[in-house]
Protein backbone atom coordinates (compact mmCIF):
# COMPACT_ATOMS: atom_id res chain seq x y z
CA UNK A 1 0.00 0.00 0.00
CA UNK A 2 2.46 2.38 0.90
CA UNK A 3 4.13 2.48 -2.61
CA UNK A 4 0.52 2.85 -3.98
CA UNK A 5 0.60 5.88 -1.75
CA UNK A 6 3.55 7.45 -3.22
CA UNK A 7 2.96 6.88 -6.64
CA UNK A 8 -0.83 8.96 -6.40
CA UNK A 9 1.15 11.51 -4.23
CA UNK A 10 3.34 12.01 -7.67
CA UNK A 11 0.33 12.61 -9.86
CA UNK A 12 -0.32 16.46 -10.92
CA UNK A 13 -3.37 17.01 -9.80
CA UNK A 14 -4.30 14.80 -6.67
CA UNK A 15 -5.73 16.92 -3.70
CA UNK A 16 -5.65 14.35 -1.38
CA UNK A 17 -5.56 10.78 -0.76
CA UNK A 18 -8.29 9.16 1.64
CA UNK A 19 -7.61 5.20 2.68
CA UNK A 20 -10.66 3.57 3.49
CA UNK A 21 -9.62 0.65 6.24
CA UNK A 22 -12.23 -1.72 5.79
CA UNK A 23 -10.92 -3.83 8.80
CA UNK A 24 -13.13 -2.81 12.21
CA UNK A 25 -11.54 -5.65 13.80
CA UNK A 26 -8.04 -4.35 13.62
CA UNK A 27 -7.00 -0.04 14.05
CA UNK A 28 -5.38 1.30 11.17
CA UNK A 29 -2.02 2.11 11.60
CA UNK A 30 -0.53 4.92 13.26
CA UNK A 31 0.62 8.48 11.19
CA UNK A 32 4.36 6.84 11.44
CA UNK A 33 3.46 4.12 9.49
CA UNK A 34 2.41 5.99 6.55
CA UNK A 35 5.01 7.56 3.59
CA UNK A 36 5.78 11.34 3.43
CA UNK A 37 3.82 12.53 0.75
CA UNK A 38 3.23 15.99 -0.22
CA UNK A 39 -0.73 15.80 -0.36
CA UNK A 40 -2.63 14.69 2.81
CA UNK A 41 -3.61 11.43 3.74
CA UNK A 42 -6.61 10.72 5.69
CA UNK A 43 -7.73 7.23 7.02
CA UNK A 44 -11.69 6.21 7.64
CA UNK A 45 -11.72 3.24 9.53
CA UNK A 46 -14.87 1.38 8.55
CA UNK A 47 -17.59 0.27 11.06
CA UNK A 48 -18.33 -2.79 8.79
CA UNK A 49 -16.19 -5.27 6.29
CA UNK A 50 -18.24 -3.98 3.40
CA UNK A 51 -17.26 -4.26 0.18
CA UNK A 52 -19.62 -1.38 -0.99
CA UNK A 53 -17.56 0.93 1.66
CA UNK A 54 -15.46 1.44 -1.53
CA UNK A 55 -18.58 3.82 -2.75
CA UNK A 56 -19.73 5.86 0.19
CA UNK A 57 -19.97 9.30 -0.68
CA UNK A 58 -17.83 10.30 2.72
CA UNK A 59 -17.49 13.87 3.15
CA UNK A 60 -14.13 13.57 3.16
CA UNK A 61 -14.41 13.58 -0.52
CA UNK A 62 -14.34 17.09 -1.53
CA UNK A 63 -13.25 17.24 -5.35
CA UNK A 64 -15.49 16.34 -8.38
CA UNK A 65 -13.07 13.65 -9.55
CA UNK A 66 -12.31 10.17 -8.08
CA UNK A 67 -9.12 8.17 -8.59
CA UNK A 68 -10.62 4.80 -6.93
CA UNK A 69 -7.36 2.56 -6.77
CA UNK A 70 -6.63 -1.16 -5.25
CA UNK A 71 -3.84 -1.26 -2.30
CA UNK A 72 -1.96 -3.49 -4.53
CA UNK A 73 -1.48 -1.66 -7.68
CA UNK A 74 2.25 -0.37 -8.16
CA UNK A 75 2.43 -0.84 -11.84
CA UNK A 76 0.53 2.10 -12.72
CA UNK A 77 2.91 4.85 -13.06
CA UNK A 78 2.47 8.98 -12.27
CA UNK A 79 2.52 10.27 -15.77
CA UNK A 80 -0.46 7.48 -16.62
CA UNK A 81 -2.22 8.85 -13.42
CA UNK A 82 -2.28 12.09 -15.19
CA UNK A 83 -3.04 11.00 -18.52
CA UNK A 84 -5.90 8.57 -17.03
CA UNK A 85 -7.16 12.06 -15.46
CA UNK A 86 -6.68 14.52 -18.30
CA UNK A 87 -9.03 11.94 -20.42
CA UNK A 88 -11.86 11.59 -17.58
CA UNK A 89 -11.87 15.46 -17.40
CA UNK A 90 -13.23 15.51 -21.18
CA UNK A 91 -15.70 13.17 -20.23
CA UNK A 92 -16.65 13.26 -16.70
CA UNK A 93 -19.98 11.71 -17.07
CA UNK A 94 -17.96 8.47 -18.28
CA UNK A 95 -16.44 5.69 -16.10
CA UNK A 96 -12.14 5.83 -17.40
CA UNK A 97 -9.54 3.22 -16.39
CA UNK A 98 -7.26 0.92 -17.41
CA UNK A 99 -8.42 -3.23 -16.83
CA UNK A 100 -10.96 -3.35 -19.53
CA UNK A 101 -13.24 -6.01 -19.49
CA UNK A 102 -16.33 -6.98 -21.97
CA UNK A 103 -19.23 -8.95 -21.60
CA UNK A 104 -20.96 -11.49 -24.32
CA UNK A 105 -24.16 -14.00 -24.74
CA UNK A 106 -23.80 -17.21 -25.58
CA UNK A 107 -26.82 -19.30 -25.59
CA UNK A 108 -28.58 -16.03 -24.30
CA UNK A 109 -26.31 -15.70 -21.28
CA UNK A 110 -24.17 -12.76 -20.46
CA UNK A 111 -20.82 -14.20 -20.34
CA UNK A 112 -18.05 -12.29 -17.83
CA UNK A 113 -14.61 -11.85 -20.59
CA UNK A 114 -11.38 -11.46 -19.13
CA UNK A 115 -9.28 -11.20 -22.60
CA UNK A 116 -7.50 -8.30 -23.69
CA UNK A 117 -9.65 -7.60 -26.97
CA UNK A 118 -10.68 -4.77 -29.13
CA UNK A 119 -13.79 -4.34 -27.54
CA UNK A 120 -14.51 -3.27 -23.97
CA UNK A 121 -18.11 -2.91 -22.12
CA UNK A 122 -16.61 -2.68 -18.95
CA UNK A 123 -13.86 -0.81 -16.69
CA UNK A 124 -12.06 -2.19 -13.39
CA UNK A 125 -12.24 -0.22 -11.07
CA UNK A 126 -9.18 -1.03 -9.38
CA UNK A 127 -7.62 1.87 -10.95
CA UNK A 128 -10.33 4.25 -12.78
CA UNK A 129 -11.66 7.84 -12.53
CA UNK A 130 -15.22 8.91 -12.07
CA UNK A 131 -17.34 11.67 -10.60
CA UNK A 132 -17.85 11.30 -7.08
CA UNK A 133 -21.48 11.79 -7.94
CA UNK A 134 -21.85 8.36 -8.54
CA UNK A 135 -20.93 7.29 -5.27
CA UNK A 136 -24.30 9.19 -4.04
CA UNK A 137 -26.28 6.93 -6.97
CA UNK A 138 -24.35 3.67 -5.75
CA UNK A 139 -25.34 4.26 -2.22
CA UNK A 140 -29.04 4.85 -2.48
CA UNK A 141 -30.33 4.19 -6.64
CA UNK A 142 -28.79 1.02 -7.15
CA UNK A 143 -31.86 -1.55 -7.67
CA UNK A 144 -33.10 -3.40 -4.71
CA UNK A 145 -30.84 -6.19 -3.54
CA UNK A 146 -27.72 -5.62 -5.61
CA UNK A 147 -25.39 -4.18 -2.53
CA UNK A 148 -26.66 -7.01 -0.10
CA UNK A 149 -25.51 -9.20 -3.12
CA UNK A 150 -22.30 -7.25 -3.30
CA UNK A 151 -21.50 -7.27 0.56
CA UNK A 152 -22.63 -10.94 1.09
CA UNK A 153 -20.45 -12.61 -1.95
CA UNK A 154 -17.54 -9.90 -0.84
CA UNK A 155 -17.22 -9.64 -5.08
CA UNK A 156 -18.70 -7.70 -8.27
CA UNK A 157 -18.79 -3.79 -6.86
CA UNK A 158 -17.12 -3.38 -9.86
CA UNK A 159 -19.25 -4.97 -11.79
CA UNK A 160 -21.98 -2.73 -10.58
CA UNK A 161 -20.81 0.37 -10.78
CA UNK A 162 -20.33 -0.45 -14.40
CA UNK A 163 -23.91 -1.12 -14.90
CA UNK A 164 -24.61 1.73 -12.64
CA UNK A 165 -22.84 4.37 -14.71
CA UNK A 166 -24.26 3.09 -18.07
CA UNK A 167 -27.79 3.37 -16.95
CA UNK A 168 -27.15 6.82 -15.98
CA UNK A 169 -25.37 7.70 -18.97
CA UNK A 170 -26.04 5.40 -21.75
CA UNK A 171 -22.12 5.43 -22.74
CA UNK A 172 -19.57 2.91 -22.71
CA UNK A 173 -16.31 3.54 -20.54
CA UNK A 174 -13.12 4.29 -21.42
CA UNK A 175 -9.84 2.57 -21.71
CA UNK A 176 -7.31 3.99 -20.92
CA UNK A 177 -3.78 2.04 -22.74
CA UNK A 178 -0.97 1.18 -20.12
CA UNK A 179 2.69 1.10 -21.09
CA UNK A 180 2.72 -2.40 -19.25
CA UNK A 181 -0.10 -5.03 -19.30
CA UNK A 182 -2.10 -4.25 -16.21
CA UNK A 183 -2.42 -7.00 -13.62
CA UNK A 184 -2.74 -7.64 -9.88
CA UNK A 185 -0.01 -8.75 -7.62
CA UNK A 186 -2.80 -10.10 -5.51
CA UNK A 187 -3.28 -13.76 -5.11
CA UNK A 188 -6.86 -13.42 -3.55
CA UNK A 189 -10.41 -14.10 -4.71
CA UNK A 190 -9.09 -13.58 -8.37
CA UNK A 191 -6.15 -16.64 -7.90
CA UNK A 192 -8.96 -19.33 -8.79
CA UNK A 193 -9.72 -17.98 -12.33
CA UNK A 194 -12.37 -20.34 -13.28
CA UNK A 195 -14.37 -20.16 -10.11
CA UNK A 196 -13.65 -16.26 -10.25
CA UNK A 197 -14.71 -16.30 -14.06
CA UNK A 198 -17.85 -18.35 -12.78
CA UNK A 199 -18.84 -16.15 -9.93
CA UNK A 200 -18.42 -12.67 -12.38
CA UNK A 201 -20.90 -14.82 -14.64
CA UNK A 202 -23.48 -14.73 -11.88
CA UNK A 203 -23.13 -11.79 -11.25
CA UNK A 204 -23.76 -10.11 -14.35
CA UNK A 205 -26.21 -12.48 -15.02
CA UNK A 206 -27.71 -11.15 -11.69
CA UNK A 207 -27.32 -7.53 -12.09
CA UNK A 208 -28.73 -7.67 -15.60
CA UNK A 209 -32.02 -8.95 -14.00
CA UNK A 210 -31.93 -6.40 -11.48
CA UNK A 211 -31.36 -3.34 -13.93
CA UNK A 212 -34.24 -5.34 -16.22
CA UNK A 213 -32.35 -5.25 -19.50
CA UNK A 214 -29.04 -5.42 -20.68
CA UNK A 215 -27.40 -1.57 -20.46
CA UNK A 216 -23.68 -2.63 -20.47
CA UNK A 217 -22.45 -1.00 -24.10
CA UNK A 218 -19.40 -1.78 -26.01
CA UNK A 219 -16.83 -0.02 -27.84
CA UNK A 220 -13.86 -0.42 -29.98
CA UNK A 221 -12.08 2.54 -28.39
CA UNK A 222 -9.13 3.41 -26.27
CA UNK A 223 -7.25 6.41 -25.39
CA UNK A 224 -3.86 5.98 -26.42
CA UNK A 225 -1.10 8.69 -25.09
CA UNK A 226 1.53 8.93 -27.65
CA UNK A 227 3.81 10.46 -24.79
CA UNK A 228 4.28 6.88 -24.10
CA UNK A 229 5.30 6.30 -27.80
CA UNK A 230 7.71 9.50 -28.20
CA UNK A 231 11.51 7.36 -27.26
CA UNK A 232 10.26 5.21 -30.24
CA UNK A 233 9.58 7.80 -32.94
CA UNK A 234 12.47 9.34 -32.18
CA UNK A 235 14.32 6.53 -32.84
CA UNK A 236 12.48 6.09 -35.91
CA UNK A 237 13.32 8.90 -36.89
CA UNK A 238 17.12 8.65 -36.42
CA UNK A 239 16.89 5.33 -38.98
CA UNK A 240 16.50 8.63 -41.93
CA UNK A 241 19.09 10.84 -40.20
CA UNK A 242 21.58 10.74 -43.75
CA UNK A 243 18.70 11.49 -45.63
CA UNK A 244 18.96 15.11 -45.90
CA UNK A 245 16.61 17.60 -45.21
CA UNK A 246 13.04 17.74 -46.92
Amino acid sequence: MKQVLVNVAKASNVAKIIVIWNNPETNPPGDGHWPEVSVPVQVIHSKYNRLSNRFYPYDEIETDCVLSIDDDITMVTPAELDFGYRVWVENADRLVGFPPRYHSVNNFELKYVSEWISNISMVLTGVSFYHKYYHFLFTSALPDGIKDWIDGHMNCEDIAMNFLIANSTGKAPIKVLARKKFKSSATGLSSDMSSHLVARDICLRHFNEAFGQTILHSVEFRADPVLFKEQDLIDDMNLYYSDGAL
